[in-house]
């Protein structure tokens, strides 16, 4: 959970863009503030402040980064029942305790160091596949950052790193520590045991409506209809800009230019050597390899070392490049001067060339081209759609100003889809639908981009909550599920009576003939080893158990129970030197230097005071925080 915790609160900039950067400090529970701000602030770190656009922002972009982990789009609702709101709000705040650190510290980035850093993040490479500008600016135009506020986002990261990294790059822990969690965590535990299916309870009654309806009303996510979005989307996507970009000749021929050792691989050859002072003893160690004498074995004959010179073209090799080019594989060169020393060279392996002609590369470079123009003239319609509505435009009037198509959904669910259960006529962009759900009722947002390319603004013009549906309408599936559930409550107690008595007797010979089932023996397993029958419950009851002790659990597919016999013990031996052991150590080491860097951040939050301005906190977050 920790992890998990950790995970969440990574800095902003890192989690969009990087992957690289390893800041890991915990959120705690907002608990620790204590009065209501009415100003236009969302939180105050002690002389700092969290912005409410700075946290719309950061919240809009954490939602979007957690959607993409758990591959489904987040939306308002789930986000507050999962506990979102809290986790992004502890980010921010953190980040700002240990800002405040850091600028007391003196702590300082250059403006070199942070140009660096950005030109090596690959998220803002082009089609030439190195840092592109244009790339860049589109990047940052889906996240809703200025160049100037993602440089100081970026460049607390990295003081933060200044901060935090020497304390959990050198802390090392004791061997007697890792041993015991070796052991603890590749012990392993054999078993017997015996299923027990679901038919062993029964059938099971039909319910009463009443009982029925009670139970549809216990679930309401699960048997209501969804939450619809009454909204109209101005839209501009690669699509609606291709027709106009023409691509000149000149542009493909530097495009190829500047990839030009990917299109033209030249012929690569592994090569060896062998090292002489004179001419005479090259050419008598040559007369060996004449006599029929393999390359390595003249080298042990004359006493002298092979130097591999590895992969090489024939550029590689300057004047002798040709002479070694000229040989076929395994091949060995007449003596040839190299500087003040004279050698023989072998070729150990050839690795053909490969030419990717200009005509032949044409289509994918305009292509590339296509779309590098097509993102920059999207980022345009984004600055007129935002210079039109600053000028004063509605929302309809700047959408079409700056070109963009206008479509409206009076219903749309979080997946997408409308209240007939058919798609709507908008592009297929979770992205989309994600930020839909997000937007304030009744309010234009502000341009944004998403992975595919696509440019959106949204305007929500309603919202229909969910309402149950009726009994008759659930009827089929509330009955099916209700039946799974009572059987699952009878076959758990079943198993809990069986357990026992298999506990008092010491084996499972009389609750294998109960049950109809034989007793099957089971493999070795870890703690962490569940499979095709043993589910992780069940694998956690088997650890707790004592050795010859009786623990039970669902299968792993959970529609039957398993009771367990544990009849072994084994604790692995791990030498210190296996790379298993010292890469633990290192894993643990970080772990615990990572709850210590916890700590002082913590501390921190404590000793310069936060305080929330929950209201408006909850405006961000669509409401209820869970505060």
């Amino acid at each position: 959970m920790l992890q998990k915790m950790r995970s969440f609160s990574k800095s902003i900039f890192a989690s969009i863009f990087m992957g690289a950067l390893a800041l890991s400090f915990v959120v705690w529970g907002i608990a620790d503030v204590f009065r209501t701000r009415s100003d236009t602030d969302v939180a105050t770190v002690g002389s700092s402040v969290v912005s409410y656009d700075q946290f719309s922002r950061d919240y809009r972009n954490f939602i979007q980064n957690r959607s993409a982990e758990e591959k489904q789009q987040i939306t308002p609702d789930m986000a507050r029942k999962m506990g979102l709101g809290n986790i992004a709000l502890d980010q921010v705040i953190t980040r700002a305790a240990l800002d405040n650190a850091v600028n007391k510290m003196g702590l300082k980035i250059s403006d070199a160091d942070i140009r660096s850093r950005i030109q090596g993040i690959s998220a803002f490479y082009g089609p030439l596949g190195t840092f592109d500008k244009a790339t860049f600016d589109r990047a940052l135009a889906q996240r809703n950052f200025t160049e100037e506020s993602f440089e100081d986002g970026l460049r607390g990261d990295m003081a933060r790193e200044q901060l935090l990294e020497p304390v959990e790059n050198g802390f090392q822990i004791p061997r007697g520590y890792a041993h015991a969690l070796f052991s603890f965590a590749t012990e392993l535990r054999t078993t017997e045991y015996v299923v027990l299916a679901a038919q062993t309870v029964g059938p099971i009654p039909p319910p009463s409506d009443t009982v029925l309806a009670s139970f549809v009303k216990s679930q309401p996510a699960r048997f209501s209809t969804p939450d619809y979005r009454n909204v109209t989307v101005a839209v501009a996507g690669p699509e609606d800009v291709s027709a106009s970009i023409k691509i000149t000749d000149d542009q493909i021929k530097a495009a190829y230019e500047a990839k030009k050792a990917v299109y033209v691989v030249p012929e690569k050859r592994t090569v060896e050597q062998v090292s002489f002072s004179d001419e005479a003893s090259a050419k008598a160690a040559r007369s060996k390899i004449d006599g029929g004498l393999k390359f390595e074995d003249m080298a042990k004959a004359v006493g002298k070392p092979v130097d591999s010179r590895g992969d090489v073209s024939q550029d590689d090799l300057a004047a002798n490049g040709a002479a070694v080019f000229a040989l076929p594989l395994e091949g060995v060169s007449q003596p040839l001067k190299n500087f003040s020393t004279w050698i023989l060279m072998h070729v150990s392996k050839i690795t053909p060339g490969k030419t990717t002609t200009l005509d032949e590369a044409k289509p994918d470079i305009v292509k590339e081209l296509t779309d590098q123009l097509a993102q920059n003239k999207l980022i345009d319609v984004s600055n007129a759609y935002t210079d039109a509505t600053s000028s004063g435009a509605e929302f309809a009037q700047a959408a079409k100003k700056a070109g963009m198509r206008i479509v409206h959904v009076p219903a749309i669910d979080a997946q997408g889809l409308a209240s007939d259960g058919s798609k709507v006529a908008l592009p297929a962009d979770p992205e989309l639908v994600a930020q839909i759900f997000a937007a304030e009722v009744g309010e234009s947002g502000d341009p944004f981009q998403t992975k595919t390319g696509h440019t959106y603004v949204i305007s929500v013009e309603g919202d229909t909550p969910p309402k149950p549906k009726s009994l008759d309408a659930v009827r089929v599936e509330a009955t099916r599920l209700w039946t799974a559930e009572q059987t699952a409550k009878m076959l758990q107690q079943r198993a809990a009576e069986f357990a026992a008595e298999a506990s008092k007797s010491g084996d499972l010979k009389g609750v294998a003939a109960k049950a109809g089932s034989p007793v099957l023996t089971g493999p070795a397993i870890t703690r962490r080893q569940s499979d095709n029958i043993f589910s992780p419950d069940l694998v956690r009851n088997i650890f707790a158990a004592k050795s010859g002790g009786i623990a039970s659990g669902p299968n792993s597919s959970r529609n039957a129970y398993i009771i367990a016999h544990v009849t072994g013990i084994v604790h692995p031996p791990l030498p210190e030197t296996s790379p298993q052991f010292v890469q633990g150590m290192r894993q643990v080491a970080g772990q615990i230097a990572g709850d210590i860097t916890l700590s002082f951040a913590k501390a921190e939050r404590d000793k310069q005071g936060v305080t929330i301005n929950h209201a408006l906190a909850d405006r961000i977050m669509g409401g209820d925080s869970g505060s």
